[in-house]
């Protein structure tokens, strides 16, 4: 007579395990419907959307616990993960990083994207201006079109940063548009060009929600191309609210005062992208959209803005890129392209001077 074998019990400990597994599995799945639905219509998909590199990390921590108890039931969060692998191609580029040194073709336009934080650092840098590390950068890159979010032209030398750009780096064409003006400081977006700028001018500048973004249209080799600068709204949660958060000692009135917060940021930038895709649509040029999205790739305002359009990270990135020095470290910084041009590069550059990397790409206009 065989000896039965014996089963494994299921303990409390796995039941718990389970329906906290299937929840997470179920916001994994909800998660991939946020590149589609308006956060106008559901913010709940745009929090799962925006939550979607813990979700994954969650369901693996989940596929691990049941190998060496149930692993059959590994399958639950397995199958959703990689349901969702094409997801992952935003997020993580499967190829050998090329690093942004010298030009790989010089036909090309080198582009760098970079907020650099009001010219103002943080950690070893916090509160000291940083100008001479940001130029530092752009010398090394050498970019032909540069463009800056949060740049400051102070009140005391108003215009040497700028000058000092133009001069020493031959960017000599600019366009600067100015956010706000606070104790004779003037804030906003600027945008450097080594080719000449032949029209400037803000994306609907009547517009009701604030929307920070800039063009310019430059004459390139016989061509004109327009240039986009973009900065989308921004959460504006404090750092030590973030970090409450992630430990789990945030209250619930500070837990939904954030919620609303972060919501609250995802439907306006919904209306935000409504005023720029009016702006793409009507283009009659081949153009550049860089800018600070403060949104994540698998997000709605992300994925409708770079709709038809080439995105840098994901036809040349590498690795799991971040763009953004936080207590949450994501991507949310962005160089498109029309159809008319290759990406023939992108990297981002790992120097914490700003609480954003610059990121670099080369694009060659077909």
């Amino acid at each position: 007579m065989k000896p039965k074998k014996s089963k494994r019990k299921f303990h409390l400990i796995d039941k718990i395990a389970l329906g906290l597994n299937i929840v997470t599995a179920i916001c994994l799945l909800l998660s991939y419907l946020a590149p589609g639905t308006d956060p106008r219509d559901s913010v709940i998909i745009a929090t799962l959307g925006f939550g979607y590199l813990f979700l994954v990390g969650a369901n693996l921590i989940f596929v691990i616990y049941w190998v060496f108890r149930k692993p059959l039931l590994m399958l639950i969060s397995l199958v959703c993960v990689l349901f969702g692998f094409q997801m992952m191609s935003a997020q993580y580029g499967f190829r050998k990083q090329v690093i942004a040194n010298e030009k790989i073709d010089s036909n090309s336009v080198r582009v760098m994207q970079y907020n650099v934080h009001g010219l103002k650092g943080i950690d070893r840098f916090e509160d000291m201006p940083i100008q001479n590390e940001v130029l530092d950068i752009i010398g090394n890159k050498q970019p032909d079109l540069l463009n800056l979010e949060e740049f400051v032209k102070y009140k005391v030398n108003r215009d040497s940063i700028s000058n000092q750009i133009k001069t020493t780096y031959n960017l000599k064409y600019a366009y600067f548009n100015i956010d706000k003006v606070f104790r004779g400081d003037s804030t906003g977006n600027i945008m450097f060009s080594r080719y000449p700028i032949i029209n400037a001018g803000e994306v609907d500048p009547r517009n009701l929600v604030n929307t920070k973004a800039i063009f310019i249209d430059i004459k390139y080799k016989g061509k004109i191309v327009r240039v986009y600068c973009i900065h989308l709204i921004a959460v504006q949660i404090k750092a030590r609210s973030k970090k409450k958060i992630l430990s789990g000692s945030a209250g619930i009135d500070n837990t939904t005062f954030i919620f609303n917060k972060l919501t609250g940021a995802f439907v306006t930038r919904s209306y935000q992208v409504d005023q720029i895709k009016r702006s793409f649509d009507s283009c009659p040029y081949p153009f550049i959209v860089t800018g600070d999205f403060n949104d994540t790739p698998i997000s709605y305002a992300v994925n409708e803005l770079g709709d038809g359009l080439k995105n840098a990270f994901i036809e040349k990135g590498s690795g799991l890129q971040t763009t953004y020095y936080s207590t949450l470290p994501l991507q949310i910084d962005y160089i498109f392209a029309s159809k008319q041009f290759d990406i023939l590069n992108y990297q981002a550059v790992n120097k914490k001077i700003s609480d954003h990397k610059a990121i670099i790409s080369d694009l060659k206009l077909k």
